[in-house]
């Protein structure tokens, strides 16, 4: 189990921990890319994602800041805004599990 704070991790998120990050959105990648349509998981990873700011809030959770307006920043998937949204969803979620696991709260 990892010994940081919530103020420890915001303050070496990028230095200390990037690569740890770096394996967690990869698994959650991987995870989703082999379950859902591939279009709309690489497009979520490069136009959504790829502005994320993820956050641990304590006790093992973590949350993901998305940017704004985050289903109108995807272009070129032919996908409607409810499902963009429900996937969009179900990738956070699988991501903050891959952060719990890879930091060794899960």
């Amino acid at each position: 189990m990892s010994d940081f704070t919530p103020e420890e991790f915001e303050e070496e998120k990028y230095t200390e921990y990037f690569s740890q990050l770096q394996t967690a959105y990869k698994r959650a990648f991987n995870e989703l890319n082999g379950t859902y349509d591939s279009t709309l998981i690489h497009a979520i990873d490069q136009q959504i994602l790829n502005e994320s700011e993820p956050h641990y809030e304590g006790d093992g959770e973590f949350s993901i800041e998305l940017p704004d307006d985050p289903i109108d920043r995807l272009t070129g998937v032919p996908v409607s805004d409810e499902k963009a949204a429900e996937t969009l969803d179900v990738y956070v979620e699988e991501l903050k599990t891959q952060l719990r696991a890879t930091f060794d709260f899960a």
